[in-house]
């Protein structure tokens, strides 16, 4: 597998992965903890995002919503390196993209990321304090089709 085909698989990844992706962060026993998270990447279930990501498609941001009251933030809080997979397992693709995530209070970005079918999960809207974005913007992406593995890594 050479660069382009890795690129060409994540952004597959990216656009069709199922409805989630699964980011692990450290416990305060410095143990994995993984969970599935909404994959808002995905072009069919989030169609008006697609601009934002295309903007996005050389540094592979990736954006969650989360629950501010969630375990997980504290996690992030005491340790920032995390790791996200997507994966068509089906297919025996996958990538793999590590680094350090922050927390985003820029209300613009809440914003521009915002559902209206999430207030389910913050029924303040958009304004909700328990509404908190993520922002990873990953070092280390390894890619995973049938037998062979692509890495690469970011500055």
């Amino acid at each position: 597998m050479d660069n382009k085909e890795a690129l060409t698989i994540i952004k597959e990844l990216f656009e069709h992965s199922e409805i989630c992706c699964y980011l692990t962060t450290l416990n305060n026993e410095n143990l994995p903890e993984t969970r599935a998270m909404m994959n808002l990447r995905n072009t069919s279930l989030y169609p008006d995002l697609v601009d934002l990501f295309k903007k996005h498609d050389d540094d592979f941001l990736i954006y969650f919503s989360t629950n501010t009251s969630s375990s997980k933030i504290n996690q992030i809080k005491n340790n920032p390196n995390v790791c996200v997979y997507y994966s068509k397992p089906g297919e025996y693709k996958g990538c793999m993209l590590c680094g350090n995530i922050k927390i985003i209070t820029d209300q613009n970005i809440k914003k521009s990321l915002w559902q209206d079918n999430w207030t389910m999960y913050y029924p303040g809207g958009v304004a909700d304090n328990d509404y908190t974005i993520l922002e990873l913007k990953p070092k280390l992406l390894k890619v995973y089709y049938q037998l062979s593995t692509f890495t690469i890594k970011k500055d």
